[in-house]
């Protein structure tokens, strides 16, 4: 690793050197090193992807065994009731989950207490939140959308769209080679068929500050390219994208990254090739990554760059985007295979992403959740793999890392020992100076970490308890949820799963401790919250000492034979007492997957809950009773019959309660 570093150091010192002095090189890059910079044209840019493919077929297609480094010369950076809301100005609402305050994810359903804003398939639909009216909808015929944002009166879609073009050849028959008999030409003569298919990734800004005349006020465009994610801090927008179009091959033509940006030109831009970057790629998904930002309230150009590489999870602070670059190697000397991950430090400069350091770690993170940023230190949590003939050796590692400095994320310290073996990490959350860490295999040990001082950091204490956590979020400074699954071990040994469990915990002592858990019976149930943490709903009123938690479950039963998916609402007392008080459905067609509740909102008294086909309407405050409902993809309804009324379940506060079937 300090020959890794001292190398790049070396580079990046000559690249300042060289930029300064040859700005119109075209000298070639070869892949010698973990570097990034920027390429000073097209042709240099061809010259380097022809280090990674071979010509064949008229066409360039990336090797089988291409380099898993690359290294560059030159750096340059129906109602029962109606809604009532009375007459008060403000409403209280709930927000969508982000895991970093201030820094804002996309969503499918937001609320600003008058209005819905909803993205389902191909479109976008704007309701009343008092009258439930669909007051505006925007369909995107060619695509659908996977996400939204909502900042002050403007809404963002974000979405993918696709399109094939006809370029069928339509020759006359009176030519045709392939007849003899001119009089027969006809009879045997068939049109040639192409087709190119198109795709990319499209924004739409929509103006709502009129709900009566919403309007389109700015559209992007990322041709050949997909959102990986997204994050939106003060109304600047920052994108993630992986652009694919040269990922097996590539068109001497049609290699250079090209985008659309409505307030800048009606056609598409080619990206400048000194906007075009190197990074370190694993060369297997070798692609554009591509980083843009802008600004939703005005119509400022946006920011675009585009580097070579690829990237999988992110993590973005306040301050920073960190991209990881997963890589696999093979260890001659000892017939083993080992995986690391590279970590990508891009700064935000004047809201613009620009690179700034790269880190290595043994291993690779979960999710997103595995990775923060705190008081200028990268904490990372990784699993990692190392492969044998006889064996796999499984670790677990927190990782803390200078996220100050340029050039090198250096390793500050690292905390080994997580787990039992073969355990691997299931859940993660940082809080400032704490971590909780869940590691599994038939124990669920729960660990919480002091990080208080980085140079040192130590295990505070261990929780021991049957079944495992996908998801972990803090209620209050002393309570935490815990959403993951049951299990058992049968007669042979064998774990399995028996159901979802939600379980609350005091964390104020060194040790984690359960406080209650309540237990969804079902060998193959599960919770979207497992790996969608925007499923998991929260709101505490004004006021209010409880927080109210809403969980979507699917139960599966009787191997099988049984299903039931239902909103599960629960009420956590600050006091340390979990209460469920509702289970919500749609209908009970048990098997409309249209009517399945994926979301929820919550506006003062009443929930929302969102399926594909509608949104339905109930009252906290009287007993969770079914108040109305709007379906806005009622398409789907005539193949699938359904209960207008829906199924509100009443419960009593007895935490062990089984599900109602």
């Amino acid at each position: 690793m300090k020959k890794f570093i001292m190398l790049f150091i070396a580079i990046f010192s000559s690249i300042v050197i060289i930029s300064c002095s040859q700005k119109t090189t075209t000298e070639k890059i070869t892949p010698t090193g973990d570097n990034v910079g920027a390429f000073s044209s097209y042709e240099q840019l061809k010259d380097y992807l022809g280090d990674f493919y071979e010509y064949s077929n008229n066409r360039y297609y990336l090797f089988g065994d291409a380099a898993l480094e690359s290294g560059a010369p030159e750096v340059n950076a129906p109602t029962n009731d109606s809604v009532d809301f009375g007459d008060q100005e403000e409403r209280d609402h709930s927000t969508s989950n982000d895991q970093v305050e201030g820094v804002n994810e996309a969503d499918t359903i937001l609320t600003d207490g008058y209005f819905i804003y909803i993205v389902s398939g191909n479109k976008f639909f704007m309701i009343d939140a008092e009258t439930l009216e669909i007051t505006y909808t925007y369909e995107y015929p060619d695509g659908y959308f996977s996400g939204l944002y909502l900042y002050e009166d403007k809404v963002v879609l974000l979405g993918n769209y696709y399109a094939y073009i006809d370029l069928t050849v339509a020759e006359d028959p009176t030519v045709d080679p392939t007849v003899d008999s001119d009089e027969s030409k006809e009879d045997y003569w068939y049109p040639i068929y192409y087709y190119r298919y198109v795709y990319g990734t499209m924004i739409t800004v929509l103006d709502v500050s009129n709900p009566d005349n919403v309007e389109v006020a700015r559209e992007l465009k990322f041709d050949s390219s997909y959102l990986t994610t997204s994050r939106m801090i003060d109304g600047y927008l920052y994108l993630v994208l992986n652009n694919y179009s040269i990922s097996y091959y590539y068109d001497e033509e049609t290699f250079i990254p090209k985008y659309y940006d409505s307030v800048v030109s009606d056609e598409m831009i080619d990206l400048p090739a000194s906007s075009i970057y190197f990074i370190p790629n694993n060369a297997e998904d070798f692609s554009y990554l591509m980083l843009a930002s802008f600004d939703v309230t005005d119509n400022d150009d946006a920011k675009v760059k585009a580097y070579l590489g690829s990237t999988y999870q992110t993590y973005m602070s306040a301050d920073n985007l960190y991209a990881t670059v997963y890589k696999y190697q093979y260890i001659e000397q000892t017939n083993t295979y080992e995986n690391y991950v590279f970590i990508l430090r891009f700064e935000l400069e004047d809201h613009e992403l620009s690179y700034k350091a790269l880190g290595q770690v043994d291993g690779s993170p979960l999710n997103q959740f595995s990775m923060d940023e705190y008081d200028g230190v990268f904490r990372i949590a990784v699993t990692g793999y190392e492969y044998t003939n006889q064996e796999t050796i499984i670790t677990n590692t927190l990782y803390l890392l200078d996220a100050t400095s340029d050039n090198e994320m250096t390793e500050i310290s690292k905390l080994t020992g997580l787990g039992k073996p073969g355990e691997r990490i299931y859940a993660v959350r940082f809080s400032e100076e704490i971590a909780y860490v869940v590691t599994f295999v038939s124990i669920d040990p729960l660990y919480k970490l002091d990080l208080s001082d980085p140079q040192n950091p130590e295990i505070l204490g261990e929780w021991y308890e049957e079944g495992v956590s996908d998801y972990l979020h803090e209620i209050t400074d002393n309570l935490m949820i815990g959403v993951g699954r049951q299990v058992e071990n049968d007669e042979y040994g064998w774990t399995r799963f028996t159901g979802v469990k939600i379980a609350l915990y005091d964390t104020s002592a060194d040790t984690v401790v359960n406080l209650e858990t309540y237990f969804v019976e079902g060998e193959y149930s599960y919770s979207s919250v497992g790996w969608n943490h925007k499923a998991f709903i929260y709101f505490t009123p004004e006021g209010e000492d409880f927080t109210y938690i809403a969980i979507p479950i699917s139960v599966y039963s009787e191997n099988y034979y049984r299903y039931s998916q239902m909103m599960y609402v629960f009420k956590v007392h600050h006091s340390g007492d979990l209460e469920l008080v509702a289970q919500l459905q749609h209908t009970d067609e048990v098997n409309n997957y249209f009517d399945t509740i994926e979301k929820a909102v919550m506006i003062e008294n009443y929930i929302y809950t969102l399926s594909y086909s509608q949104i339905q309407v109930f009252n906290m405050d009287d007993e969770f009773n079914f108040v109305d409902s709007v379906v806005f993809n009622e398409l789907y309804y005539h193949d699938y019959n359904y209960t207008e009324e829906p199924i509100a379940s009443e419960v009593d506060g007895d935490v062990v309660t089984e599900p109602v079937e």
